[in-house]
């Protein structure tokens, strides 16, 4: 189903006041009827997805000259409106839509409500009963429940059951659209990305798409635009829409960006978006000394497991301090840099950055004591309002096309972290601009002529 969303109005309800002696009309009792119809109908509306709620299957029949009859089996839905769609016995529909002009096109099978009260009926019927219209569509409109899709070629060939439920070809039944009765999500987060000219460019659009596909079975509360929206640094210069909000942004991208590009960046963090700065180990000189600060430790470990002399001991825990103190003056270094950009940007740079325990970048939805590790090392994190500052890149982690290759447990470890931060940048967001006024509306003017006769 299309990306609809129908929001409950913002209309206060109005149900019959009862009261001794009130005289019980056709009007007023349709009033009260439509009271509890416009209640039940509020509640789905406002806390669920439409969808199938079972059934309503759709089936090519057998043994017919043109191959475009189908049948639609029984089944339940609702639609966006909260309406139930009840289909008690089977329904024979024949497609008639035919691809013109040389080129394939996707035809839409879908049903919809129908209210008894928008059709013409017989001035003494006692009861009506609620309906359905089964139709075939070019394009989907937010009232409609898809019940099936097909690729028609331009040759009149018959439609099929797909031979791979999950793969259909051209002129065979597609049921990956139907939707499926869900909470609403809470969040629907978008995501973009600003590409620099770094090799690893396409590796962190395939994780951020990955990890934005994990949502559904990790955290279906949260949900995601389908897609991440590539932009170029050049593109920062220009009035180039950015409706996102996660930005991902390299770090060395980043201290390239000219005036423009910043002061973009600055009225985007503006609107209670957040920017991820990236920069990977092998971007920087800490690879190495983390690499080598591993083999410190090790051989320190073995030392004592062997019992070495103290003087051993002593020069391995000397060369360890030295190479930590290396590492955070490195680390501090990076830092510095990103300073001079984001104090330009009005954040609180006085703090420092350090995320708490109940930070929601370690808290929520998943508990992390320590953010998850790359490539065996520890990841350093910083957060000052809207920008998060990453110190070994977690989205080279988060999809299937890691590099170097990870485990299962690593992949999904690095997913969880990456859920906190869309979280993260989707409740910001919200809350930024729910702290903001509304414009409010003109106060009406008396016209001219009013003005000079009074």
């Amino acid at each position: 189903m299309a990306d609809f969303r129908a929001y409950p109005r913002l209309e206060a309800f109005e149900r019959l006041h009862i009261s001794d002696g009130l005289t019980i009309t056709a009007e007023r009792w349709q009033q009260a009827h439509n009271y509890h119809r416009q209640r039940q109908n509020f509640h789905y509306q406002a806390l669920y997805e439409p969808g199938i709620v079972y059934g309503l299957g759709v089936a090519p029949l057998p043994d017919q000259p043109d191959g475009r009859l189908l049948q639609i089996q029984p089944g339940v839905a609702i639609d966006i409106q909260g309406n139930p769609i009840i289909l008690k016995t089977p329904e024979e529909f024949r497609l008639t839509s035919e691809a013109s002009d040389g080129q394939p096109i996707w035809v839409y099978l879908v049903v919809n409500y129908v209210d008894p009260d928008d059709l013409r009926r017989a001035p003494v019927a006692k009861t009506v009963q609620e309906t359905f219209r089964i139709v075939e569509k070019l394009h989907l409109d937010p009232n409609d429940v898809e019940l099936c899709r097909v690729q028609l070629l331009p040759a009149a060939i018959a439609i099929q059951a797909s031979t791979d439920v999950f793969a259909p070809q051209p002129n065979q039944l597609d049921l990956r659209g139907r939707p499926t009765p869900q909470p609403y999500r809470q969040y629907v987060v978008r995501v973009g990305q600003i590409n620099g000219d770094r090799p690893t460019d396409a590796t962190t659009y395939a994780g951020l798409t990955d990890l934005l596909r994990s949502l559904a079975g990790l955290y279906p509360s949260l949900g995601a635009a389908p897609t991440v929206q590539p932009f170029s640094a050049k593109a920062l210069s220009r009035e180039t829409a950015i409706d996102c909000h996660l930005l991902y942004l390299p770090y060395n991208t980043l201290l390239t960006l000219p005036n423009p590009g910043l002061q973009r960046l600055q009225s985007y963090l503006a609107t209670g978006a957040t920017v991820l700065v990236a920069a990977d180990f092998g971007d920087t000189n800490l690879l190495n000394l983390l690499d080598i600060g591993q083999e410190l430790h090790r051989a320190l470990m073995e030392a004592e497991r062997d019992g070495e002399l103290e003087p051993m001991t002593r020069q391995l825990r000397a060369e360890i301090a030295a190479n930590q103190q290396a590492i955070a003056q490195q680390l501090e270094q990076l830092e510095q840099s990103l300073r001079a950009i984001a104090a330009a940007w009005g954040l609180p740079l006085h703090e420092s950055g350090d995320l708490s325990l109940d930070h929601p970048l370690r808290s929520h939805p998943f508990l992390f004591s320590q953010p998850p590790p790359r490539q065996g090392h520890p990841v350093y994190i910083k957060n000052w309002g809207g920008l998060v500052f990453l110190v070994g890149d977690l989205s080279l982690s988060w999809g299937r096309s890691a590099m170097p290759p990870i485990s299962r447990e690593v992949l999904r470890s690095a997913q969880e972290w990456g859920i906190n931060l869309l979280h993260f940048a989707a409740q910001r967001q919200h809350w930024v601009q729910s702290m903001r006024p509304l414009p409010l509306a003109p106060t009406p003017t008396r016209d001219s002529l009013q003005q000079r006769v009074n």
